[in-house]
This record gives structure tokens, sequence and C-alpha cells, in this order.
């Protein structure tokens, strides 16, 4: 497993435990929460399963279409209405919003008016959706984590819209605070959509790279003539 794959998986598994944790402390403020969490997100998380199922189908044909190759990705990408900027200040742009290399989505307000400037010497406070990456060469599996986000917000699942990512961001940036018994119920459930997105994301990824050494293991088992029939 490379090393954008280890950092991931580290930060999903570090997310996940804070998020147990803290979600602990809030079971106590409300029946009526306890309530509208359990009774509304039966139908919603069998229909998201069913469409998480679809997506990855899906995904696994065109990846292999593709021999996964992060060119061929953005070519599709770009083809199916996502602008693709290639920009050798893309890393340091993204820090200043905050953002990481790859699917941006809607902004709007000071992430927006930043990128715009920077970008195109704009004076906007909205973007639309893109992919945002430098000019260096691109991992494959670095893209396929994007690319898996950016299938999946295109096929409608939860976790996307613009108030749920800001939240999810700042949750996951160390140098921000995100308080959860701030925020109302459907923040913190549309939060949790979020997490499992990025989490349905890494781990496609994972399961890519698997399928990847194994297939490459089997190749040079056979050419290193160590295969029995």
């Amino acid at each position: 497993m490379n090393n954008f794959l280890k950092q991931t998986v580290y930060i999903i598994l570090a997310l996940q435990e804070k998020f147990a944790k803290k979600k602990k402390t809030m079971k106590g403020n409300s029946s009526a929460k306890a309530a509208i969490s359990s009774g509304c997100s039966v139908n919603f998380t069998a229909k998201t399963q069913e469409n998480k199922a679809q997506i990855e189908s899906n995904l696994k044909v065109i990846l292999k279409s593709f021999e996964n190759m992060p060119e061929k990705m953005m070519l599709y990408i770009e083809r199916n209405g996502t602008p693709v900027i290639r920009d050798s200040r893309a890393g340091e742009i993204l820090d200043i919003i905050r953002e990481e290399q790859g699917y941006i989505r809607e902004l709007k307000g000071l992430k927006a008016l930043i990128l715009n400037l920077m970008l195109y010497k704009k004076f906007s406070f909205n973007t639309s959706p893109m992919f945002l990456l430098d000019e260096g060469e691109v991992d494959k599996y670095a893209m396929i984590h994007q690319f898996y986000k950016w299938y999946a917000m295109k096929f409608g699942m939860p976790g996307f819209d613009e108030s749920t990512q800001e939240n999810f961001n700042k949750y996951i940036d160390e140098n921000c605070y995100l308080n959860l018994k701030n925020l109302e119920v459907d923040d913190i459930l549309a939060l949790k959509e979020a997490i499992a997105r990025d989490v349905d994301a890494i781990n496609f990824v994972t399961d890519i790279a698997k399928q990847n050494e194994g297939s490459k293991k089997a190749l040079k088992k056979l050419t290193d003539g160590g295969a029995s029939v």
C-alpha cells in the first residue's frame, strides 16, 4: 500500500474514533433526536447502500477500461461537465482555502472569491464544481479516490452539499474546531454521511490496490515460471 493510502486510512480511522467518542456525549441530549435518527434512516440507508453497490459496479467497469490511468479519468470527468484544471500553484491555492487537490465542490463566499482571483483573476463569490490539480505526475490511487467521490456526487449520494462538506473539512482539520453539540441533528446526520462517503472512497481504492497487487504477483509468478498446472 502506498503512502497516500496509508495516510488516508489513518485519517479515516482517527475520524471514526473521534466521531464515536463525540456521539457518546450526545446520547442523553434528546430522545426525540434519537427517534429522528433511527426512524428516518432505515429506508434512506437501504437506498444509499443500493446506490453504493451500483456506483462501485459502474466504477470497476470504467476503471478497467481506463486501465486505472489518471489521464483517462480526467478526460471522462471533463466530458461529463466538470472542468479539470492543472496549475503549478494548485497546492498553494488549496492550502489557503483549506481544500485538498482533486474534486472541488461548488464553493461560495470567501473561498470562492480566493479561488476565482487566483485562477481566473475574476471577482466572484461563486465557483462551479471542478477538479484542481498541480502539473506534476498524478498518483493513480489518489486520483481514483477523488474520482470515486466525484462520481458519487454526480450519482446523487448524500453528504456532498456545501454546508455538510464545510463541516466535514472543519471536522478533519486539526487547526479547526467543530463542536458537534452546536449542530442540529440533521447537520450531524449529514456529517455522518459525508464521513461515510470518504470511508466508501478509501475502501474502494484499497480494494482496487489489492486487486492490482494480486494481479502483479500472479503475473510475476507466471513469468518467473513458478506457476504449476
